[in-house]
C-alpha cells in the first residue's frame, strides 16, 4: 500500500500525507526542475525489487489545488511467475484537483515466463488540471527459450472532476503467441490529459514528428474523447526506444503546460 497526498505551501508542493507499507519504500523528495521550481519529484522504491505471483498492490495519490508532482520509481520492475489460477494485482487511483499537474512515470515492467499481472489505473482529473501517465512492458526469458508471460490485463479509466468515465481502455493478453508481437519486443502507452483550449492537432503533429525520429519505434497519437487530451501507443524493437519516446513525450507535455498553466500563488 502507498497512500500520498500533496498540498501547496510556501510556493512549493509538499507531501502532507505519507502512508506506505511493504514492499513500497519512500525516501526524500526533491525540487529539482528548473522549468518549474514548485514541482515535487518523488521516487518510489520497492523493498522486494519485483512483483511476485500473489502480490496485491495498491497506490493512491491525491494532488491538491495548484500542486505539481512528478512520480517515478527506481528502475524497471520484474514481474515473476505466478502459480496457476493466481495473478498479481495492482490498483492505482490518481486524483488531480484544480490547477494541479501530475506526471506519473513508472519504469516499464519486465514480464518473465508464466508471469500474470492485472493492473487498473483510475485517473480523476479536474477540468483545468493536467496529467501525464506512462505505462510500458517488455518480456524476458532468462533461459533464452522464447517463453512468454501467461497473462497481462491492463485497464485505464479517465474521469474529469468525478464525472462519468470519458475514456476506458482495456488490454488483455492471455498466453500470447509469438506472431502477435510482429517482431516487437517492448510496448508502451501514454495518456496526456489537458484542459480545454489546447490545440490538440498541433500537439499531435509535434508528437508524430518526434516519434518518427526514433529508429526501431512505431508510434501513433490520437485525440482522446471529449477533447480531453491525447493517447499515444508505442511498439518498439527494444526497451530503450520506449524510454526515448517517453522522454520526448514528456518534453512536449511540459511545453504545453508551461504555455498555459497559471501558477498558483
Amino acid at each position: 500500500m502507498l497512500d500520498l497526498s500533496f498540498v501547496r505551501r510556501g510556493g512549493r508542493t509538499v507531501i502532507d500525507r505519507r502512508l506506505f507499507a511493504w514492499p513500497f519504500v519512500l525516501t526524500r523528495s526533491f525540487h529539482v526542475d528548473r522549468d518549474r521550481s514548485d514541482r515535487l519529484t518523488v521516487i518510489v522504491q520497492t523493498g522486494s525489487g519485483a512483483v511476485h505471483g500473489e502480490d496485491n498492490l495498491a497506490q493512491r495519490l491525491v494532488l491538491g489545488p495548484g500542486t505539481a508532482v512528478c512520480l517515478a520509481n527506481q528502475g524497471a520492475t520484474s514481474v515473476h511467475r505466478a502459480e496457476p489460477a493466481t495473478r498479481a494485482r495492482e490498483s492505482i487511483k490518481l486524483h488531480v484537483e484544480n490547477g494541479a499537474s501530475l506526471e506519473y512515470l513508472p519504469e516499464p515492467r519486465i514480464l518473465f515466463p508464466d508471469a500474470a499481472l492485472s493492473q487498473t489505473v483510475e485517473l480523476d482529473c479536474a477540468t483545468d488540471a493536467y496529467a501525464l501517465i506512462f505505462d510500458a512492458f517488455t518480456m524476458h526469458d532468462p533461459m533464452g527459450m522464447g517463453r512468454y508471460f501467461r497473462e497481462l490485463e491492463s485497464t485505464f479509466c479517465l474521469r474529469r472532476s468525478g464525472s462519468e468515465p470519458l475514456l476506458i481502455e482495456r488490454t488483455r493478453l492471455y498466453r500470447p503467441e509469438r506472431s502477435i508481437f510482429r517482431g516487437y519486443g517492448a510496448f508502451g502507452s501514454a495518456f496526456m490529459v489537458l484542459p480545454p483550449g489546447h490545440d490538440l492537432a498541433d500537439i499531435q503533429e509535434k508528437l508524430t514528428s518526434e516519434l518518427e525520429r526514433i529508429r526501431g519505434l512505431y508510434g501513433a497519437a490520437s485525440a482522446s474523447p471529449a477533447q480531453a487530451g491525447l493517447g499515444i501507443r508505442l511498439a518498439a524493437l527494444e526497451l530503450r526506444c520506449i524510454r526515448q519516446a517517453f522522454e520526448s513525450i514528456k518534453v512536449i507535455y511540459r511545453q504545453a503546460l508551461a504555455r498555459s498553466l497559471t501558477i498558483f500563488s
